[in-house]
């Protein structure tokens, strides 16, 4: 269950300098405050989306909320709400999914990079991802038992998937062929160039 919704905060409270009440007439006695709303999940605030502001007086209490302030606070009351900024915490968030966007990134690049090396130079436990040719959605798994110069001993996974990432699901034991095939590594990078091979993996790297 995703508890999501919005939230307001207090950011600040200035006086209206040159200003006086416009119930009690007392000078110098206005001062306004400003509020920010954020989107939340999990009660960590995402972003925010709105201020809104309100003036008090000090002397007699009087309060106006920004929709119905009197015309003589207008001017001043906005331009307070206008400089202030929203906290850098109400975007902690949009923070948070940056980060673990350039994380996925780099560690996608580095994944590929020692892709290109372990189909380079295989390995017995390599298991190569495997897309049926075509308009398929399909993929499958390829298991190495042995690598001799350039023979790869290669078993192939019984089951298809529609999912990039067939690994979890598919790498066990009972779901892979009893039966072997011999393939070189130019058969595997001409898998891999022609779309056919889309991931090597090396469990336990």
């Amino acid at each position: 269950m995703i508890i999501y919704g919005s939230k307001g905060s207090h950011l600040r409270t200035a006086p209206l300098a040159g200003t006086s009440c416009p119930a009690c007439n007392t000078p110098e006695a206005m001062k306004a405050s400003v509020y920010a709303r954020y989107a939340h999940v999990y009660w960590i605030p995402l972003f925010p989306f709105s201020k809104a502001a309100m003036a008090q007086c000090d002397h007699c209490q009087q309060a106006w909320e920004e929709k119905s302030l009197p015309t003589q606070l207008q001017p001043v009351v906005r331009e307070l709400k206008k400089s202030t900024r929203f906290p850098l915490w109400t975007w902690a968030g949009v923070a948070v999914f940056a980060v673990i966007m350039a994380s996925g990134a780099i560690a996608g690049r580095f994944h590929e990079r020692d892709s290109k090396g372990w189909l380079t130079a295989p390995h017995a436990g390599d298991i190569y991802t495997i897309h049926s040719p075509g308009d398929s959605t399909k993929y499958s798994l390829l298991k190495v038992l042995s690598a001799k110069g350039n023979t790869v001993e290669v078993v192939a996974n019984e089951y298809e998937i529609d999912d990039r990432s067939p690994l979890s699901e598919l790498n066990s034991p009972e779901k892979y062929s009893k039966e072997s095939e011999s393939l070189t590594v130019l058969d595997l990078q001409i898998m891999h160039n022609k779309g056919q091979l889309t991931d090597v993996d090396r469990p336990g790297k």
